[in-house]
């Protein structure tokens, strides 16, 4: 991947308790502030870096519930079925929060 050069500087006065936000936001986000700043101005989403976990925790736990209904060939199809419909709701819904 091409390193971007980021040569050029903005400067702006904000608050202690408004550095403080960002700073924890960034934080949380796993950015540096800079980096923090720059995506939210861009328009990117930032997610939490400890939400992005638990998406990702989902989707595996999703891959494992499928990888058991095909061994099973589909004995436990009920149980398999509303795991699978609990994970995927919790997804979405975390992902609508975050968006």
């Amino acid at each position: 991947m091409e390193r971007v050069l980021r040569n050029c500087r903005l400067y702006l006065r904000v608050t202690p308790d408004e550095q403080e936000t960002i700073r924890e936001q960034a934080e949380l986000s796993g950015l540096s502030m800079s980096e923090y700043v720059r995506k939210r101005v861009l328009g990117f989403r930032v997610m939490p870096k400890s939400e992005l976990n638990i998406l990702r925790e989902l989707r595996r736990l999703g891959g494992l519930v499928k990888h058991l209904h095909n061994e099973s060939q589909g004995l436990y199809s009920f149980e398999t079925a509303s795991a699978l419909n609990a994970l995927t709701s919790y997804a979405h819904a975390l992902e609508r929060k975050l968006s």
